[in-house]
This record gives C-alpha cells, sequence and structure tokens, in this order.
C-alpha cells in the first residue's frame, strides 16, 4: 500500500482593499474621539449671559419677558455681561438702548433706587464737534480741549465716559441745514453735573459715539 502524502494547507494573502478599509476604519474613529473631546471641551467654556428678547428702550424696568439666557463662548469679555447664573436683573432700569438678541451689558442697567437720581445738563455742541446723525438714545464719550496758551495746544480730556444722550435741539433744523451748532441734552449722574458744567466753560466740547453693543 503506498502512502499518499495530503497536500499542505495554503494561507490565502488578506486582500490589500481590506486593509485598507480596515485603517480607514481606525482613521474614523480617531477623527470621532477627537472632535467629541474638542465639542466637550468648548460646550465647558461656554458661559451663560442675558441677552434682550425684544428691543429694549431707555428708561425701560426690566421683566422676566424681556430677557433671554443664551450660553456663549465670551473668553475676557464676559465680565461686560450680565450674567445668567443668578437671578433675572428684572426692576433694573435700562439706560440706553439694548436691540433684540443683543447681549446685556452691565453697563446698561441702573439699579431702581438709582434712576431717579438722574440730571439732565445741556452741552453746546460746535458743528463737526458731534456725529451728524446722533439722536436720543445713544451714548458718548465727552471730551474737553481747553485754548491754546502761549501758542501750543492742550490735549483733550476725556469729561464723561458713555454719557447717555437725552435729547438733539438743532435749533429748529440747523442741523440737517448744516447750522453752527446743537445742544445736546445729557443724562448724567449728579455727582457728574459740575464736571460737565465746568468742561463747557473751560474749552471746546466734542463728542464721540459709543459704538452699540460697547460697554
Amino acid at each position: 500500500m503506498s502512502e499518499h502524502s495530503s497536500p499542505r494547507a495554503t494561507r490565502l494573502p488578506t486582500p490589500r482593499w481590506l486593509d485598507a478599509r480596515l485603517v480607514l476604519g481606525i482613521l474614523l474613529v480617531l477623527t470621532s474621539v477627537v472632535v467629541g473631546a474638542r465639542v466637550v471641551a468648548e460646550a465647558d467654556d461656554s458661559v451663560p449671559v442675558w441677552a434682550a428678547a425684544r428691543d429694549l428702550a431707555p428708561g425701560a424696568n426690566l421683566a422676566t419677558g424681556d430677557l433671554v439666557a443664551r450660553r456663549l463662548r465670551l473668553d475676557e469679555g464676559a465680565a461686560r455681561y450680565v450674567a445668567a447664573s443668578g437671578a433675572a436683573p428684572t426692576g433694573f432700569v435700562v439706560a440706553r438702548p439694548v436691540g433684540a438678541g443683543e447681549l446685556l451689558p452691565a453697563g446698561a442697567l441702573i439699579e431702581p433706587g438709582q434712576a431717579a437720581e438722574r440730571r439732565l445738563v445741556t452741552v453746546p455742541v460746535e458743528r463737526f464737534h458731534y456725529p451728524a446723525d446722533l439722536r436720543a438714545g445713544e451714548r458718548v464719550d465727552v471730551y474737553r480741549t481747553k485754548p491754546p496758551e502761549g501758542g501750543k495746544g492742550a490735549a483733550p480730556a476725556l469729561v464723561v465716559r458713555a454719557a447717555n444722550v437725552a435729547g438733539v435741539d438743532d435749533g429748529g433744523g440747523r442741523l440737517a441745514t448744516g447750522g453752527a451748532g446743537v445742544g445736546v441734552v445729557l443724562s448724567v449722574a449728579p455727582d457728574t453735573v459740575t464736571r460737565v458744567v465746568a468742561a463747557v466753560q473751560e474749552g471746546e466740547i466734542d463728542l464721540v459715539r459709543v459704538p452699540a453693543g460697547q460697554p
């Protein structure tokens, strides 16, 4: 009887396309893990702040329906806005216009007891020393420049920061027709009135508009 040797089993090579799919799958899993970790990290960095649910006019008393909480990443600017981690600032008075959807700046609110303590002072401003389209409800930085002494001009000095504009008196249309100047009525704290009046007497006044949304 002759002995017949069994054929040796041959190991088939793994198709290259299978290796490519395996590598691609691993890369997709790793990418998902990295993206997920980043999303979680960014979510942890967000902070809750209050935003206006509707347009808020100066003088309005805040109610619960006027505000909506938002979670945003504000980095170093978070301190400029009212945090929503606590109770809503209901009862506070809005000092300047806040548009719907705008984050609520901390500087735009006045405590109820302080709202009645504001004073109105009129500042005469020459042409080209104020924004031509200035109107009530906006805010301005007030600068004073003293007359030159000995041929040397004085540097402008900041008198009031972010004063609320209560009204603009163009003298019956001189603002629109390019008149000499206007009287701008500012709403300021009582302890600021003397400084504003003195600045008017001491030199020339310039009003610089504070953009909406800035503290």
